[in-house]
């Protein structure tokens, strides 16, 4: 068995004499320190000890260094801070636990010195207070100041102000009976006097306690144990993170599942006696360690069937190892304790490396000459999808490469930088991943193809079918404008389209800016033409060659427009009119109809023109 890390909790259950049955400690015996630290420290403290006694007897003022508890199961609350073998609380926190019926358990109150005119006191319900004494700051018992106790019922106990004491020790003795609950409050201030002021102050803490039968104890329970699927993690590596619920995601081609798994009983006490069994269908192996699978852990799975006896903290880890290596597959994990099923659980792997596709209605398909990882334009360039055999998204480790340039990308490539900009590796959950085509500065320039290429476990090459793309050497050199329409009904929308190419006659590289660009078309708020939705600026960008701006038609009338962007060889701004008319809308399709219609009439025409005059 592994050594425990600092991951793993501390072993509970212990046990107990006088007819107590099983108990629990939160600590080793070598662990109690006593209360001396705890009680002579500046500041209102309220101590429980949860070291478990020897002999059935929760220590009191008796022998400071050995504070112990008998009964004690554990801490149920996230409040309570260990200290000297028990648990503080400050600051009027309360906190929640369990303890088996008859517990006997070492608290302690410390008060603060420097306000000595206030008094100290414990307050209990379902259970008395025995042993009470005053403790100096040296640690030692005081005699000189005796607290109060109220009847032989000792309910409630008071240290009556003074100045050389740091607060009280006694032994509470729970007789509340299986099922209830028991506590113990302790409060601090100037107005406590006597037993029927014990209250009178500020709360420094209170614990509730649910007395629970000794016969539950140890006893799995499956609603206060943890058995979940957890991320998985690539082979030579350490695991890490720790759910409590199920990790669902598909697992990566040759990574390792794990399960965690946390056995308690009702009282939330961590389960340690016992064997831990796991077996594995569809041929994976399984490998259970009382530790976080680390380097060496991954490769133990050699076999269907592992189990662990004794766990030392109540919790282990079970490796489970892919079905097939390189294939899609599941397998189902059956988890039995001391000989009982407590949970199945189904992993399921991707598998290697069988396909890669360009995504061509959201990639860049015209790319800069000279264009590098930091100066590429558009976003990221390429979207791809890789998936295993069986159609599944798989998640990559390495971004892909080019292969079979042709034309303008002969020695083209693709950036190898990992990050939002560049190229973002891809993802199951995401379905896709980025790249960003580099391009070397030659005189290429126009058509090119290419094919994205990956390597999977198995040494194979996978490619992509061929992508067509083109290279645009050089600036903007020219522009060229178009209307959707030559004439708007109001309300409609008005589409500009703003095309350009390079000195060439290439498309310009998609990303490049419409640098200069001044764009008028007539119009207000409440008149002509007004721009909807972002307007087109200087910074908006080609890709596939154009960019378009959007524009709402208002009122009737004639409108005029004008588009200029800056150019290697100078252009003159292209300019022109629009109208807007209530008789609605003709579009250039309408009008190139309207003109095929009418020559066809015409040519009807002339055909039987043709055919009177033969027959005279």
């Amino acid at each position: 068995m592994s050594t425990k890390t600092n991951f793993k909790r501390v072993a509970l259950v212990a046990v107990a004499s006088l007819g107590l049955g099983v108990i629990s400690s939160i600590a080793p015996a070598n662990a109690a320190v006593g209360l001396a630290s705890t009680v002579t420290s500046a500041g209102k403290t309220l101590y429980v000890s949860a070291t478990s006694s020897t002999t059935g007897e929760g220590s009191a003022n008796q022998t400071l260094a050995s504070a112990t508890a008998s009964g004690f199961v554990s801490k149920t609350s996230t409040n309570g801070t260990s200290a000297s073998g028990g648990y503080t609380l400050t600051g009027g926190i309360a906190a929640t636990g369990v303890v088996l019926a008859g517990a006997k358990i070492a608290v302690a109150v410390s008060s603060d010195d420097t306000d000595s005119g206030a008094g100290t006191s414990f307050v209990v319900t379902g259970g008395t207070l025995t042993s009470v004494s005053a403790i100096a700051y040296d640690g030692s018992t005081t005699t000189t100041l005796t607290p109060s106790v109220n009847g032989s019922s000792s309910t409630a106990v008071v240290l009556q102000a003074g100045t050389s004491r740091a607060g009280m020790i006694a032994r509470f003795n729970v007789s509340a009976a299986a099922g209830t609950t028991a506590t113990i409050a302790a409060y601090s201030g100037s107005g406590i006097d006597d037993t029927t002021t014990a209250t009178s102050g500020a709360l420094i803490g209170i614990w509730t306690f649910t007395v629970a039968a000794s016969n539950s104890s140890g006893t799995y329970s499956a609603a206060d144990s943890t058995i979940a699927v957890q991320a998985p993690y690539v082979k030579g590596t350490t695991a890490s993170g720790l759910l409590t619920y199920d990790n669902t995601s598909r697992i990566a081609n040759g990574s390792v599942g794990a399960i965690y798994v946390a056995l308690a009983d009702a009282f939330t006490a961590a389960i340690t006696t016992g064997t831990l069994a796991a077996t594995a269908t569809n041929g994976a192996l399984v490998n259970i360690v009382d530790t976080i699978p680390a380097v060496g852990n991954d490769y133990a799975a050699t076999t269907s069937f592992d189990s662990e006896a004794g766990l030392a903290g109540g919790d282990a880890y079970i490796s489970v190892t892919q079905p097939v290596a390189n294939t899609a597959g599941s397998t189902t994990v059956t988890i039995t304790f001391d000989g009982a099923v407590i949970a199945t659980k189904t992993l399921n792997w991707n598998g290697d490396i069988a396909s890669i596709t360009y995504d061509s209605a959201n990639s860049n398909n015209i790319f800069a000459n000279g264009a590098t990882e930091d100066t590429a334009y558009g976003w990221s360039g390429i979207v791809y999808t890789v998936k295993d055999a069986a159609g599944n998204v798989v998640t990559m480790s390495t971004l892909p490469t080019i292969s079979s340039g042709t034309g303008s990308l002969v020695g083209a490539s693709l950036g190898a930088t990992q990050n939002t900009t560049s190229g973002v590796l891809q993802t199951a959950a995401a379905g896709y991943g980025t790249a960003t085509m580099v391009v070397p500065t030659s005189a290429l320039n126009g058509a090119g193809t290419y094919k994205l290429k990956l390597t999977n476990a198995a040494g194979v090459a996978i490619y992509s079918a061929v992508i067509n793309a083109t290279v645009s050497n050089g600036s903007l050199n020219s522009f060229a404008v178009a209307w959707d329409k030559t004439s708007y009904a109001p309300g409609e929308i008005a589409v500009l389209t703003v095309s350009g190419k390079d000195v060439y006659g290439n498309a310009i590289a998609d990303g490049t800016a419409a640098a200069g660009l001044s764009l008028t078309v007539a119009g207000s708020a409440t008149a002509g033409f007004t721009s909807v939705g972002t307007a087109c600026s200087a910074s908006t960008a080609f890709y596939g060659g154009k960019f378009t701006c959007k524009f709402a038609a208002n009122t009737e009338g004639a409108w005029s427009y004008s588009v200029d962007v800056t150019t290697a060889t100078p252009q003159s701004a292209s300019v022109g009119a629009l109208k807007i008319t209530s008789g609605g809308g003709v579009s250039n399709a309408d009008v190139l109809k309207a003109i095929v219609s009418l020559i066809a009439s015409i040519n009807k025409q002339i055909a039987a023109l043709q055919k009177a005059l033969l027959k005279k």
